[in-house]
C-alpha cells in the first residue's frame, strides 16, 4: 500500500502546477469561481465538524451565504460585506426561532453557524482581492509559496529536530522547533520574492510581513488543529490524497491571507 508521505508528494505534483496555471493565467473571473468552488467545500468539511447531520437549514443557508460572499468579493470587495454579514446574523437567527428546541443550544448552534461563513469564505475572499492589485498575479504567488514554504519547513524540521512541543493538547505532533523552521522557510522564500519581484520596499517592512504572515498562518493551522480536535477526528474530509480535506490544506491560507491583504493595505 502506498504510504501517505508518498501520497502527499505525488498530489503535490499534481495539483501545484495547475494552482500556478490558475493563478498565473487563469483570469479574474475563474480564479474568483475556484476560490468559490474552495470556499464552499472547506465550509462544509467546516459544519460536518461542528453541526449535527440534522442542522440541514443552517448549513445550506450559509453555504448560500458563503457564495454570495464571494461574488461580492468578486464584483464589490469589501464595500458590502459587512451588510451581507449582519443580514446573515439576521437570517440565521430567525431560522433558529422556527427551529427552538429546549433541549438544544441555539446560542451555540447560532454561533457555530456565523462563526463558519467568517472563518472560511470571508478570509478566503481576500484572495481575490489580492489578485486584483496592481501586480496581484505576483503578490498571489507569493502568498501561496510564502505558506507553502513555511508548512514544509516546518513539517520537515518538526520531524528532524522537533524536541518540545509547541501546544500539546491541540497538536502533539507540533513542535517549537518545526515553528522556527517555518517562519525560516517563510522568511527565505519571501526573500526571495522581494529580490527579485518586489525591489522597491524596504528589508524592514519586507521581514515584518513575512513573520506576522508566518505567525498568523501557524495560528490558523493550530485553529483548524483544534477544530478537529474538539470533533474526535483527525482530518477536515478526505477529499485530497494524503492531505485529509481542504480545510487541512487552507488552513495556513485562511489567516494569512487577510494578513497580508489588511498589512500591506494599512502600511505601504
Amino acid at each position: 500500500m502506498m504510504s501517505s508521505h508518498l501520497k502527499r508528494w505525488i498530489t503535490a505534483l499534481v495539483v501545484l502546477p495547475l494552482l500556478a496555471l490558475l493563478i498565473g493565467k487563469g483570469g479574474r473571473t475563474s480564479f474568483a469561481l475556484v476560490v468559490g468552488l474552495v470556499a464552499a467545500l472547506g465550509l462544509l468539511e467546516y459544519y460536518a465538524l461542528v453541526l449535527s447531520r440534522g442542522m440541514m437549514a443552517m448549513k445550506a443557508a450559509g453555504l448560500v451565504l458563503c457564495l454570495v460572499l464571494l461574488a461580492s468579493f468578486y464584483t464589490d470587495g469589501l464595500r458590502v460585506i459587512p451588510a451581507l454579514l449582519v443580514v446573515a446574523f439576521f437570517g440565521s437567527a430567525m431560522i433558529c426561532l422556527t427551529r427552538f428546541d429546549p433541549q438544544t443550544s441555539v446560542p451555540e448552534m447560532l454561533y457555530k453557524q456565523i462563526t463558519g461563513v467568517i472563518y472560511v469564505p470571508f478570509l478566503l475572499g481576500h484572495l481575490i482581492l489580492i489578485r486584483d492589485w496592481n501586480q496581484g498575479v505576483t503578490w498571489t504567488f507569493l502568498l501561496v509559496a510564502v505558506i507553502i514554504a513555511g508548512d514544509t519547513a516546518a513539517y520537515y524540521v518538526g520531524r528532524a529536530f522537533g524536541r518540545h512541543k509547541l501546544a500539546p493538547s491541540i497538536s502533539p505532533g507540533k513542535t517549537l522547533e518545526g515553528a522556527v523552521g517555518g517562519l525560516a522557510g517563510n522568511l527565505l522564500v519571501g526573500a526571495l520574492f522581494k529580490k527579485y519581484c518586489f525591489p522597491e520596499y524596504g528589508w524592514g517592512f519586507w521581514i515584518a510581513l513575512m513573520i506576522v504572515m508566518g505567525v498568523l498562518g501557524q495560528t490558523g493551522d493550530l485553529v483548524e488543529s483544534m477544530l478537529k480536535r474538539s470533533a474526535g477526528q483527525k482530518d477536515s474530509g478526505r477529499i485530497v490524497p494524503g492531505h485529509g480535506g481542504l480545510l487541512d490544506r487552507i488552513d495556513a491560507l485562511l489567516f494569512a491571507a487577510p494578513t497580508l491583504y489588511y498589512f500591506k493595505t494599512l502600511l505601504d
